[in-house]
């Protein structure tokens, strides 16, 4: 290869995915001691075995993820460094596993938890965590035809909204700290695309499971985080701004960092009252990563190698002490 051949390939490299726009590349330094819990949805993580159940035009071999895109995926994680990693559009627990094994070698996560909910695309809401993991759920076909809108704002019915049970049912799993501090996770995927009623149904539905849990213990720590697919101004997130959730991404004195190549929000971190008073105030970081070229369709042309996810990941640090 001729330097100048060198040069160019060096460039098309270079340019294969575009920078997106600037956003926090690293957290601030964390005080000790703390836990450091983040999201980030993996963009359909799967395995190279092919699953006999998953056929036709959702097979899931041709979508294998590829060593590159791994790769490219696991320098982002590394670079999050969080305790209690929440991911979304894993195939499964064995494709997870063999991801952590042989991309995350050292990281120390030791508990996975991943639960497959019957979703016909065959990608499933996941923990990789430093710390132990109790009471994993995620009960399929939760119905969504009872929950109750109060007041007005709410969306319409549309095409494909009359369906009566969760898609994606949020994974629930307790999260075993340092000295006995205990975290329940919600990790959630809402409805994508036009379908903002049934976000708001899928919104309601767990507020009412979430309250089960503060009834049993007032005193809980609670976060809900994920792909919510919504905008901060949504009726949906309001659901849970109702319910006493506290977006802490979002700070009047600042714009706030787009969390989809699309240049939308769509990520969240929520945590409950008990749960923000151990919140490191100025902690919550969008974290850098590569996007595809303008001209990038989705549809039909391979993602490149560099560009681990549509998403970027979310991270916050808590100090793990309960106050009174």
């Amino acid at each position: 290869m001729s330097r100048y051949t060198a040069i160019v390939v060096l460039l098309m490299l270079s340019f294969s995915c575009l920078a997106s726009e600037t956003v926090e590349t690293a957290p601030p330094e964390r005080p000790d001691p703390t836990i450091r819990v983040a999201t980030y949805n993996v963009l359909n993580l799967f395995d190279h075995v092919d699953d006999p159940a998953i056929i036709g035009d959702i097979d899931d071999l041709p979508m294998a993820t590829t060593d590159g895109r791994c790769r490219s995926l696991a320098e982002v994680i590394r670079r999050v460094d969080a305790d209690v990693l929440a991911l979304q559009e894993v195939e499964s627990e064995a494709a997870l596993l063999w991801f952590r094994d042989t991309y995350l070698d050292g990281m120390g996560y030791d508990h996975v938890v991943s639960l497959d909910v019957g979703y016909a695309r065959g990608v499933e809401n996941a923990v990789l965590s430093r710390f132990p993991l109790m009471n994993a759920e995620a009960k399929p076909n939760i119905p969504l035809q009872d929950v109750v809108r109060h007041g007005g704002g709410w969306a319409e019915p549309g095409d494909g909204d009359e369906a009566a049970t969760y898609q994606r049912t949020p994974l629930r799993v307790d999260v075993a700290g340092p000295d006995g501090y205990l975290i329940t996770m919600f990790v959630v995927h809402h409805k994508s695309g036009r379908h903002k009623y049934r976000r708001e149904s899928e919104a309601l539905k767990l507020v009412e499971l979430i309250g089960a849990v503060e009834q049993e213990d007032p005193a809980r720590n609670i976060i809900v985080l994920g792909d919510f697919n919504a905008a901060p101004w949504d009726r949906s997130m309001d659901v849970y701004g109702e319910a006493g959730f506290i977006d802490i991404g979002a700070d009047p004195r600042s714009e706030r960092p787009r969390t989809h190549e699309s240049d939308r929000i769509l990520d969240f971190v929520l945590l409950n009252s008990a749960a923000h008073r151990e919140y490191v105030g100025g902690s919550v970081t969008v974290h850098e990563s590569q996007a595809p070229p303008k001209d990038y369709d989705w549809r039909k042309d391979p993602r490149p190698d560099a560009c681990p996810s549509d998403h970027r990941a979310v991270s916050i640090d808590l100090r793990p002490a309960d106050r009174k």
